[in-house]
C-alpha cells in the first residue's frame, strides 16, 4: 500500500466532502429570509429544512451497496453533480412545493457520498488506523456547517439568497473534477466487488451491534442537525441579530467540536483501549444539563458560550461512530454498514428538525427545542451502553 497514495486519497476525499456540505447546509442561514418572502410558518420551514434529510436517509444504504459494488469514486462524483444541479434549480424556485421537491432530490445526491467514502478509506487504510482516519474524514461535517453558514450568510446578506445556492454549486462541481482526477478506488486502482448478494444484505441487517450504533447516531445526529438547522433562525428571532451576524455566530460556535473530536478519539483509542461506547455515552450524557439550563438563559454572551460547549461535547465522539463498521463487519460490507448508520442518523435529523418547527408553532417559544434535544441525547445513551466495548 502506498502511503503517498493513501494520503492523497484522504486529502481529496476530505476536500470533496467539505464541498458537499456547502450544498447541504446553505438552506439554514437563509430560512429567516424564506419565512418572510414566502410567508412560511415554522412548521412549513421545518418541513423544508428536513426534506433533504429524509431523502438522504432513503438513499444512504443503497448508495453504500453501490459503492461496494461499482467503486466509491464513481458514486461519490455522481452524487456531487446531482446535488450541484439541484442547488442551481433551487435558486430559481418560486413556491414552497417546488423547493420541497428540489430539496428532496438534493438529498438523494448528498446521500451518495458517506457510505462510499468509508469504503474508500477501508480500501486504503488498515483497521487499526480507521478510528484516526475517520476522525480526519469527520472534519468536513465539523467544518462544513460553519463554512456553509458564513459563506451563505454573507452571500444572502450582501447579494441575494439565490447566490447562496449558485456559488456553492460552482465550488462543488470544481472539487468533483479534482476528486475524479486524483482519487483512486484502492491501491490497485479498482475496488469493485461483485460478491454482494441478498444473503450478504440479510447478514448485515442481522448484526445487532450495528443497529445499536445506528440508533445512537440517530439520536445524536438528530440533536446536532436539528439544532444547526434552526440556530440561525433562533438567533435572529430570539436575540434580534442581523442575518449576517446570526449565520456567522451559528457557524463559529460549532467550531469547538473540532478539537474535541480528536480528544474523544484519543481517549477512546489510547486511554480506554478502543472502548468507543464509553466515550460516546459520555458525549451524550454531559450535554443534558446544559440543554435543560438553556431555556432559562436570556443573556446573549452566556447563551453563546453554552451553545459552544454543547457542540464541543456532542462532537467529541464524532469520529467513533463510523469506525465501528470496520471492526464489526467484513470489509465488503463496510460501505453498506456505514450507510446504514448514517441513514438512521438522517432519520433522526428529519424528525428532530420537524419536531422543533412544530413545537415552536405550538408553544410560540423555542424553549421546547432544548427539551426535545435532551430527550434525544438520553435515548442515544440508553442504546450505546448496550454495545459491547
Amino acid at each position: 500500500m502506498s502511503n503517498r497514495g493513501a494520503a492523497r486519497t484522504l486529502l481529496v476525499a476530505s476536500i470533496q466532502y467539505q464541498a458537499y456540505y456547502l450544498c447541504r447546509f446553505n438552506l439554514a442561514p437563509v430560512l429567516p429570509l424564506l419565512i418572510i418572502q414566502f410567508g412560511l410558518s415554522h412548521s412549513e420551514a421545518g418541513a423544508l429544512g428536513s426534506m433533504l434529510f429524509i431523502s438522504y436517509a432513503l438513499i444512504l444504504f443503497p448508495a453504500g451497496i453501490l459503492g461496494d459494488v461499482f467503486g466509491p469514486r464513481a458514486i461519490i462524483t455522481l452524487g456531487a453533480l446531482l446535488s450541484a444541479a439541484m442547488n442551481v434549480l433551487f435558486s430559481y424556485s418560486n413556491s414552497l412545493t417546488s423547493m420541497l421537491i428540489i430539496q428532496f432530490v438534493n438529498g438523494l445526491g448528498q446521500g451518495m457520498a458517506w457510505g462510499p467514502l468509508t469504503r474508500l478509506m477501508a480500501n486504503w487504510y488498515p483497521r487499526e488506523r480507521m478510528g484516526f482516519v475517520m476522525s480526519l474524514l469527520s472534519l468536513p461535517p465539523a467544518f462544513g456547517p460553519p463554512a456553509a453558514y458564513i459563506l451563505t450568510g454573507y452571500l444572502a446578506s450582501f447579494y441575494s439568497w439565490k447566490t447562496a445556492f449558485q456559488i456553492p454549486s460552482i465550488i462543488l462541481i470544481g472539487t468533483s473534477l479534482l476528486f475524479a482526477l486524483l482519487a483512486k478506488d484502492d491501491p490497485s486502482g479498482s475496488s469493485r466487488s461483485r460478491s454482494w448478494s441478498r444473503s450478504t444484505f440479510l447478514e448485515l441487517l442481522r448484526r445487532r451491534e450495528i443497529w445499536l450504533v445506528g440508533i445512537t447516531y440517530l439520536a445524536l445526529s438528530g440533536a446536532i442537525r436539528g439544532l444547526l438547522v434552526w440556530l440561525p433562525t433562533f438567533l435572529v428571532e430570539r436575540t434580534a441579530m442581523t442575518l449576517m451576524a446570526a449565520s456567522t455566530l451559528a457557524g463559529l460556535i460549532s467550531l469547538p467540536g473540532i478539537p474535541s473530536m480528536f480528544v474523544g478519539t484519543w481517549i477512546s483509542d489510547v486511554k480506554l483501549q478502543g472502548r468507543k461506547s464509553v466515550v460516546i455515552a459520555a458525549s451524550l450524557l454531559a450535554p443534558i444539563p446544559i440543554l435543560l439550563l438553556l431555556p432559562f438563559v436570556r443573556e446573549q454572551v452566556q447563551l453563546l458560550w453554552l451553545l459552544a460547549s454543547l457542540f464541543a461535547l456532542f462532537y467529541s465522539a464524532g469520529g467513533l461512530y463510523f469506525a465501528y463498521p470496520s471492526v464489526l463487519v467484513p470489509k465488503e460490507q463496510v460501505g453498506a454498514g456505514s450507510g446504514l448508520i448514517d441513514m438512521l442518523g438522517y432519520v433522526g435529523n428529519f424528525f428532530g428538525t420537524m419536531a422543533i418547527g412544530i413545537a415552536v408553532d405550538t408553544f410560540r417559544s423555542y424553549d421546547p427545542m432544548f427539551l426535545i434535544l435532551a430527550g434525544m441525547a438520553l435515548v442515544g445513551t440508553l442504546a450505546i451502553v448496550r454495545v459491547k466495548p
